[in-house]
């Protein structure tokens, strides 16, 4: 009995601390990866297999070869790019993070040339964990608010 309850709590500790952990990871990916542009920290917080299941495009690598790809290229569009969190919900191996998501528009997006327009969008990303890193992304972006907001289609 006394053995069953010091094992439970040091279970509850184990969990807490990975759940920490977890929620360091993310606030590292989005603070440090894509609002400061630190590609270097790729390797370190996705793990090898990382698997992207909603990529922006059907050609993009779906590694962390097209993170670094998307991050480079999201820094060169929007110089001043800012993801905000506003709600984080960590799992026993997933982390649920809704953003609020900021830029201009100074360079190229993805072959749409600079408008000079300031964009605000909502996002929801679902990242799995494993061995500390994350291994696999789920994103939902209003990209029809984005795009309207950049002046690439009509505002409805």
């Amino acid at each position: 009995m006394i053995l069953d309850a010091i094992y439970s709590g040091a279970h509850v500790r184990h969990m807490n601390d990975e759940r920490t952990a977890r929620e360091s990871v993310i606030r590292r990916y989005y603070d440090e990866l894509w609002n400061e542009g630190r590609l270097e920290l790729t390797d370190e917080l996705l793990a090898p297999t990382y698997v992207n299941h909603s990529p922006g495009s059907p050609e993009q690598d779906r590694g962390r070869e097209g993170v670094r790809a998307v991050v480079a290229a999201m820094r060169t569009a929007f110089p001043d790019l800012r993801y905000e969190i506003e709600d984080l919900v960590v799992g026993d191996d997933s982390v649920a993070v809704r953003t609020t998501v900021t830029g201009t528009h100074e360079g190229d997006f993805f072959g749409l040339a600079p408008t000079g327009r300031r964009f605000c969008v909502s996002q929801i990303c679902v990242e799995r964990f494993s061995n500390g890193k994350i291994v696999a992304h789920h994103r939902l972006t209003d990209e029809l608010a984005l795009l309207r907001q950049l002046g690439a289609l009509p505002a409805g």
